[in-house]
């Protein structure tokens, strides 16, 4: 017989039963070895009988180690080993599976022929993980404190703080209430919090039973009273997200109750992870455009290095800086985890490009950026990309011939319904007429063609001896 064993062999008995019925480790094997050599000083401390459980592989609640007491043996036999289910020991399976403790519970064991009051609290690991369930049993008369189990959906219950049409709306809502009296005790919980409530195994009455026994929220009855204020805490229970509210109601100076309100966060939390999770699909699509837009930028680099065409190299240099305008974008959206891009960031990213890609002799180009600040969509960024990098690379192919240093401002004007951008430089100009006639070079047909198709904006270029400005405009939040 198991009561018989020695210290030792109770010890053996706990280790056989968890390593073959678990897949605890060694660790949390000592810690349970520990928590079983408690057991015997909680129980003369406070009368009654001590047990140890653990969740099975097969989900099942096992009694792995007992102490009965000399003069209060609950269940006249040693229990070691036995399976207890849900039905008979819900409190046990909440603190197994969810990690929530239960105090004072009313229950009844042995095939309904006791009833006890019974506190039950999980064993945790240095990892905060529920290896097992520690529970204290001891004896309950039929007394008063048992009476309120039995006054549920009584018309007093109900009727306390809520009355008339009211109850209707709030006993069918879809968060969870519930209401304490000054006692603790709860006096009425609509369907949504019965059915919580039901799904954690505290059967059919919630109505009656105390504070310490429902809590969800680890505050006690006096730190939620003497608060005063709302105190809000997160409950995960299983799969399910739960945020729970404490409130207390007071007349003339006097606490009169508690509410708690209790808020199914479940789905929430689901669109929280879902919208992560697209988050960071996008970012690393971002991120497998850049790099490959960098490797286009590399083929092209190493083909224009090996030619002799000058021509060639010079097409190479338009062709690497166009694309470098593009990888600038999906960089900055790669890091920030947004669909947005600041845009002077942007700007300083493009024209510190074009300046390294664009080298002109001897002449030192200094580049400015003011303005404005806003955030452009992806597929605005990409396009403002493109045209103010088509156009400082304009000013620095034929703005600054013969010189020894140059200047090229960017200004930013946001506006309610449009945004302008300018660019202008302090260069020799050029001769509009002319470059009219001959029809443009591909840079500005390729600058009218994106601000006019794709930004629905509009352009002006002004030119003389004193340098060239360009201002185009794009609609705010304008998207493709």
């Amino acid at each position: 017989m198991a009561e018989d064993l020695t210290p030792e062999a109770r010890d053996k008995l706990l280790v056989d039963l968890v390593r073959s019925c678990t897949d605890l480790d060694d660790n949390d094997i000592c810690i349970l070895l520990e928590a079983s050599h408690s057991l015997p000083y909680i129980s003369n401390l406070e009368g009654g009988d001590t047990y140890i459980n653990v969740l099975t592989k097969n989900g099942e609640s096992m009694v792995v180690a007992q102490y009965r007491h000399p003069y209060c043996d609950l269940y006249q036999r040693n229990i070691i080993g036995e399976i207890e289910t849900k039905v008979d020991e819900p409190a046990v399976y909440r603190a197994l599976e969810y990690g929530l403790s239960s105090r004072g519970l009313i229950g009844i064991i042995d095939k309904g022929s006791i009833m006890v009051r019974h506190t039950v609290t999980p064993i945790h690991n240095e990892r905060r993980k529920v290896i097992g369930a520690l529970t204290h049993e001891y004896p309950s008369s039929h007394n008063v404190d048992t009476e309120p189990v039995r006054i549920k959906d009584t018309p007093g219950g109900k009727s306390v703080y809520l009355n008339g049409q009211i109850d209707k709306i709030v006993f069918y809502m879809q968060d969870g209430l519930m209401v304490f009296n000054q006692g603790g005790t709860c006096t009425f919980a609509n369907a949504r919090m019965e059915e919580v409530y039901r799904e954690l195994g505290y059967g059919e009455i919630v109505v009656g039973r105390k504070y310490d026994e429902l809590q969800l929220v680890d505050t006690s009855l006096s730190d939620v009273v003497m608060g005063r204020s709302v105190i809000r805490g997160k409950v995960c229970l299983g799969d399910y997200i739960f945020e729970e509210s404490l409130s207390t109601l007071w007349e003339d100076g006097i606490c009169e109750g508690i509410v708690a309100i209790l808020q199914d966060q479940t789905k929430v939390q689901q669109m929280e992870n879902e919208i992560a999770y697209r988050i960071a699909a996008v970012n690393e699509v971002h991120h497998r455009v850049k790099n490959n837009l960098q490797t286009i930028i590399s083929l092209v680099g190493l083909e224009a290095a090996q030619t002799k065409n000058e021509e060639v190299k010079t097409f190479s240099k338009t062709i690497i800086s166009r694309v470098r305008s593009i990888s600038v974008t999906h960089d900055l959206l790669a890091h920030t985890g947004t669909d947005s891009v600041n845009l002077k960031t942007m700007l300083m990213r493009v024209v510190d490009g074009s300046l390294e890609t664009n080298s002109v002799g001897q002449c030192h180009i200094r580049a400015d950026i003011s303005g404005d600040d806003l955030e452009l969509t992806a597929s605005v960024a990409t396009t403002v990309a493109l045209i103010v990098n088509e156009l400082v690379q304009n000013s620095i192919k034929y703005a600054f011939g013969g010189c020894e240093e140059g200047e090229i401002a960017l200004d930013i004007e946001k506006g309610e319904q449009y945004s302008w951008i300018t660019v202008k430089d302090n260069g020799c100009g050029f001769d509009q007429e002319s470059v009219k006639k001959a029809g443009g070079g591909l840079g500005l047909k390729l600058v009218n063609s994106l601000v006019k198709s794709s930004l629905k904006g509009n352009i002006t270029v002004t030119s003389s001896n004193q340098g060239t400005s360009t201002r185009f405009s794009f609609r705010n939040g304008l998207k493709k």
